[in-house]
């Protein structure tokens, strides 16, 4: 039996009343209130933030160019400059800076979302151990040699691979603090 035209109207009427009533649902928290809006950071270039003479200087091993690569744009963008030296004789260095907005409220929060979704998706055994005396939170992970920090609306990963002297979180703590100091913070 066909729909009459007055029902079919009021079906979508009533469809239309439902798309914002989830759009606000969707909105809300747990508590009713709606969320403001976070503020991401424009774009930043990793290789302005971490150059090949830090590297070299910091672990004591020519490196070769820059290797950068970005994706996408305000307000979701990832920046990566990654250095090694598979073209000399010297032992395999590898390292990688890689910059991205976190889009919490604060880096409190986003450490904590990270670590939260590390123990969900893979275990405990995926949770960073507690780094301090950085100007943000911060874990290390000595398996892949991965130091993850939160400062101000950025996440801040320096991965370090390869044989070399010196340990390993020290030296990726030396870059860390290199490439906060030259980022632009709110």
């Amino acid at each position: 039996m066909p729909l009459s035209q007055h029902a079919a109207g009021s079906r979508w009427a009533g469809f239309r009343l439902l798309i914002p009533c989830l759009l606000v649902a969707m909105l809300c928290g747990p508590h009713g209130t709606v969320h403001a809006e976070v503020s991401t950071p424009p774009p930043v270039d990793a290789c302005a933030l971490l150059t090949q003479a830090d590297v070299e200087a910091v672990y004591g091993s020519v490196v070769g160019a820059p290797n950068p690569k970005s994706t996408g744009r305000a307000p979701v963008w990832v920046s990566m400059c990654n250095f090694d030296n598979a073209h000399t004789d010297a032992p395999m260095l590898s390292v990688g800076l890689l910059v991205k907005p976190h889009g919490a409220a604060d880096p409190a929060h986003a450490y904590a979302g990270y670590v939260d979704e590390l123990r969900r998706a893979l275990g405990e055994v995926a949770v960073p151990v507690s780094v301090e005396g950085l100007p943000g939170p911060a874990g290390w992970d000595g398996d892949t040699g991965q130091l993850t920090l939160f400062v101000g609306p950025y996440q801040v990963i320096l991965t370090s691979l390869g044989r070399f002297a010196g340990d390993r979180l020290s030296l990726a703590t030396q870059l860390a603090e290199l490439v906060v100091g030259r980022l632009s913070l709110p």
